[in-house]
């Protein structure tokens, strides 16, 4: 399977669970995915942009950060994440993302369901 950048679901949401500003999810198309994929996207965070903290129950989420830095909260634990890094918050673990500096930053993110 092939899904194309331009072929991609943008979607802006503010204060992302509790976040702030406004974040750029670009979707690859979920209903074309497997069925334990949730998402596959890239989120970009303008300055000041963040993903507020929050749990992941019955899947689990991949970060794979491409632009910028961002601050990866990883269960209360505060870590600058740069291009090149990779993350995983289990079943039942914590996260969030912010971007603190006055660049932007972006991420790939994948969200696979493990029940």
């Amino acid at each position: 399977m092939i899904i194309r950048a331009e072929d991609r679901k943008q979607t802006l949401s503010e204060h992302l669970r509790g976040g702030d500003g406004t974040v750029d999810k670009r979707d690859y198309l979920p209903e074309r995915m497997p069925e334990n994929a949730k998402m596959f996207a890239e989120i970009r965070l303008e300055p000041g942009c963040s993903i507020g903290l929050h749990k992941h129950t019955d899947e689990y989420e991949v970060f794979f950060f491409q632009e910028g830095e961002i601050v990866l909260n990883d269960g209360g634990e505060e870590k600058v994440m740069r291009p090149g890094d990779f993350s995983l918050c289990p079943d039942g673990g914590t996260h969030g993302i912010a971007n603190r500096t006055d660049k932007p930053a972006a991420v790939y993110a994948a969200i696979i369901r493990t029940k």
